[in-house]
């Protein structure tokens, strides 16, 4: 039998998921006799399979392929390749879902303006009233487009998931995932970079889940272990369309070596890996990266520097001496219901901070309430601005809450919002935000007349390099 796609599906560990996973491929509108359904058991030690057994009994359309053990999702993907009888092929992870027209109307699509290539919309979905913030990696599409050539849409490549796109057959030997996290990157790249014609579809979506109990990161040795090699995968693909996606994995190594806690032995091996994996990055390349992404924090003079240090001195230089204390990525929202504000009445939310951020907080378990307390980051000296309409009552910031943002030089910097919240179940709060540097700080104490400005600090002898010697 002959099949207009053939989806792929690894599964481990997803008894609580696979039937909503598996429920939107049946019910899809161009009919489960014409997907073909290659269900990758990868060794799951739950009860999955009993669930995907009643599907692959009820439907002839189903393959099941079982792993002797288990092979991870990258080697998994390549199993269900070796099955694929059909012209095209796309790949949907076990706990997540799909619109009801996905299928249909991107096939139809495909075939309509010959490309071997299409990428449809995807959403996070965590079935809580968490909000996922829009990453760079979430470049949907406003309008169905076909492309022709990848640079008049730079930002394709910061597409890397696998599973939100169809790949016509002359893509699939391009589809070789490889082991450990990350997987999909190279893999989509190539493809991406090699694909003839592409077209963006605007009206098909991928729900792509996020477990509301892992919602922190948790970020480990392994993600910049793995992370530096797909940096390295990206050099030698030697595609200067891909330079800014290079520079966004660097920039992300960086930013967990500056704000998780780390033994000192262990940044260093990550900056030797990083460095070892890296080519140059030309103050040219960070400029456009900055022209396509203005609001995103860059570290430009570390990028910069990587490779002209050990990397102690430059730990020294960028983490050490020129950082200040690791901020806690969290905004926090307290909630006064009547006991004040207090620990137990409060909303968090882990993010990244950027220059634009547009946080949601839910409000719904509280009831009659009076005030709440803003509180953007824990951590760090900060510039602020609420840039929504929100009734600011008091902040504790250096200047005043009239002026068009407002400085706080204390660690846990917050806004008090008063008004009268008792019929709203979210509030969402936008704002500006902006680490104050050494050289901000020294001159908003010179502002005050602070007697540490006129301290004369000699600096202690130190072995790092980048301090000027005398020959």
């Amino acid at each position: 039998m002959s099949y207009e796609l053939s989806v792929i599906i690894p599964v481990y560990n997803v008894e609580k998921y696979i039937g909503e996973c598996l429920d939107s491929v049946v019910n899809q509108s161009i009919g489960i006799d014409n997907i073909e359904v290659i269900v990758v058991n990868d060794a799951t030690p739950d009860n999955s399979m009993d669930i995907i057994n009643e599907y692959a009994e009820k439907y002839p359309s189903f393959k099941v392929i079982s792993n002797k053990s288990n092979k991870g999702l990258g080697e998994s993907r390549n199993i269900g390749l070796k099955y694929v009888t059909s012209d095209y092929v796309t790949f949907l992870d076990s706990d997540d879902f799909i619109s009801q027209n996905a299928y249909e109307d991107s096939v139809s699509k495909i075939k309509k303006f010959g490309c071997d290539l299409l990428i449809y919309n995807w959403e996070t979905y965590t079935g809580s009233d968490y909000v996922e913030p829009i990453s760079v990696h979430q470049q949907n599409t406003l309008e169905n487009k076909v492309i022709d050539d990848i640079n008049q849409n730079p930002k394709l490549v910061f597409s890397t998931a696998s599973w939100n796109k169809i790949y016509h057959k002359s893509l699939f030997k391009y589809l070789n995932y490889s082991k450990g996290l990350y997987e999909d990157n190279l893999v989509t790249l190539s493809a991406l970079i090699n694909a003839k014609r592409i077209f963006l579809n605007k009206d098909a979506i991928y729900y792509h889940r996020k477990n509301s109990e892992s919602i922190t990161e948790n970020i480990k040795n392994s993600n910049v272990f793995d992370l530096c090699d797909i940096i390295n995968g990206l050099f030698k693909l030697n595609d200067e369309i891909l330079t800014p996606l290079i520079i966004k994995f660097i920039n992300d190594i960086l930013f967990w070596v500056y704000y998780y806690n780390w033994d000192v032995a262990a940044e260093i091996e990550f900056i030797d890996k990083l460095k070892k994996s890296s080519g140059k990055i030309t103050e040219n390349q960070l400029d456009y990266y900055r022209k396509l992404f203005p609001d995103v924090l860059l570290y430009y003079g570390d990028i910069l520097d990587l490779n002209n240090y050990d990397a102690e001195t430059f730990l020294a230089k960028y983490k050490y001496f020129n950082r200040l204390n690791k901020v806690n990525s969290q905004a926090s929202l307290y909630v006064d219901a009547g006991n004040g504000f207090n620990e137990s009445d409060k909303v968090a939310i882990d993010y990244s901070p950027l220059k634009k951020n547009n946080l949601e907080f839910s409000l719904e378990k509280f009831d009659n309430i009076s005030k709440l307390r803003f509180d953007p980051l824990e951590g760090s000296f900060v510039k602020c601005r609420i840039t929504n309409n929100l009734p600011i009552s008091d902040a504790n910031c250096d200047n005043s809450v009239d002026d068009d943002c407002q400085i706080f030089t204390n660690l846990d910097p917050y806004y008090v919002l008063d008004a009268d919240f008792s019929d709203i179940s979210s509030i969402q709060i936008n704002f500006d935000l902006e680490i104050l540097t050494n050289d901000d700080i020294a001159n908003l104490f010179r502002q005050k007349d602070n007697i540490i400005n006129d301290l004369q600090v000699k600096p202690k002898k130190r072995k790092f390099s980048f301090f000027n010697k005398k020959e």
